[in-house]
C-alpha cells in the first residue's frame, strides 16, 4: 500500500503544480502565492474532514491533502515574499500578509474539514 500512496502524492502533486503554475499566469505576486495558499488549505481540510468520517479508499487523503494541496501551496514563495518585504523594510505589508496568510488558511482548513465530513 506505500507504493500506492507514494504514487497517489505523485500524481496529486503533479496536478497541483499545473494548478500553482496556472494561478502563476493569471495572477500577479504575492495575490497569486496568496490564493494558491489559501486553496491548498482548503483542499487538505476537505480531504481530511471527509476522509476522517468514511471510509475513503487509503490512498484518497495522500493525494489530496499531500499531493494536490502540497503541490499547490508554496510556502517557500511565501518565504521568499516575505524576505523581499524585510529586505524593503515594508514591515506593516509584512504583518498584513504572514497574519491574513495564517489567519485565513487556518479558519479555511477548518472550515474545509466541516465540508469534508458534510461530504461524508
Amino acid at each position: 500500500m506505500i507504493i500506492i500512496s507514494a504514487l497517489a502524492v505523485l500524481v496529486g502533486g503533479f496536478l497541483g503544480g499545473c494548478g500553482r503554475f496556472a494561478l502563476t499566469r493569471i495572477l500577479p505576486s504575492p495575490t497569486c502565492t496568496f490564493a494558491a495558499n489559501i486553496t491548498g488549505a482548503a483542499v487538505a481540510g476537505v480531504a481530511y474532514g471527509y476522509a476522517a468520517h468514511t471510509q475513503a479508499p487509503e490512498y484518497l487523503l495522500p493525494l489530496l491533502a499531500a499531493g494536490l494541496a502540497g503541490g499547490l501551496s508554496t510556502w517557500s514563495t511565501l518565504a521568499k515574499e516575505l524576505g523581499e518585504m524585510i529586505k524593503a523594510k515594508r514591515w506593516w505589508r509584512l504583518a498584513r500578509y504572514l497574519f491574513w496568510t495564517i489567519g485565513i488558511g487556518i479558519v479555511v482548513a477548518w472550515r474545509g474539514a466541516w465540508v469534508g465530513s458534510l461530504l461524508a
